[in-house]
């Protein structure tokens, strides 16, 4: 019964071929379009769940009221609260600060220069919080000293030429952002960051030398 169907279908299909190429057209760029948005919206949904803590990382908004009405909503909160928070709930086991910087120019010992780079300056604390691995370096210090940098993987093949996972050597290098005369060490590699963050980076600053009185491109 089966096999006599199926002649009948391929029959019909022969007979009727632009019916058939149109219709069998049409579900193909249907099922195609279909597994595409199944695919960005799977992507969207991802973002930052490669963090082990995700479900545990939430991020303090600043939201202003003026007469009762909301008259601003953002992500920049004073750098006290994070802190305050922790002091005050049992529930917060950790905080970070996370500043993003402008766009720097980075510059080796040798005068090389590499295109603008996007940086952020963030608390020690931060390489803990977030799944962010170090290939050389050790995180629990990389970001506790004023003028530490730590550079991304991409970063530091282009800086310094390193190749094969050969970062080591790069440790305790100097090297300058933007017009700064006084320059940053070099304390750790980092992974790059993955396409489905919303914290990207080529580089990390340590967030205490933006109040050491030596950040000079802020």
């Amino acid at each position: 019964m089966l096999k006599n169907y199926l002649k009948i279908a391929f029959r019909n299909l022969w007979k009727y071929k632009s019916f058939s190429a149109i219709n069998i057209g049409g579900l193909a760029i249907g099922m195609a379009a279909c597994l595409l948005i199944l695919q960005y919206v799977s992507f969207k949904l991802s973002y930052d769940q490669f963090n082990k803590n995700a479900k545990d990382i939430y991020r303090v908004t600043n939201d202003r009221y003026q007469n009762g009405k909301l008259i601003q909503h953002g992500t920049i909160t004073y750098s006290g609260i994070s802190k305050a928070m922790q002091n005050d709930f049992p529930e917060v086991v950790d905080h970070s600060i996370v500043r993003p910087q402008q766009a720097a120019i980075i510059i080796n010992k040798n005068n090389k220069k590499i295109g603008e780079q996007t940086g952020l300056a963030a608390e020690n604390s931060f390489l803990s919080m977030f799944d962010y691995p170090l290939i050389s370096g050790d995180k629990k210090t990389a970001l506790k000293e004023p003028r530490s940098i730590i550079l991304s993987e991409s970063l530091s093949a282009k800086h310094f030429d390193a190749r094969d996972g050969k970062f080591e050597s790069i440790l305790n290098e100097n090297i300058i952002l933007q017009s700064d005369s006084e320059p940053y060490k070099v304390t750790g590699i980092c992974r790059n960051a993955p396409a489905n963050s919303h914290l990207e980076f080529d580089f990390l600053t340590s967030y205490i030398t933006i109040y050491s009185g030596k950040d000079g491109w802020k």
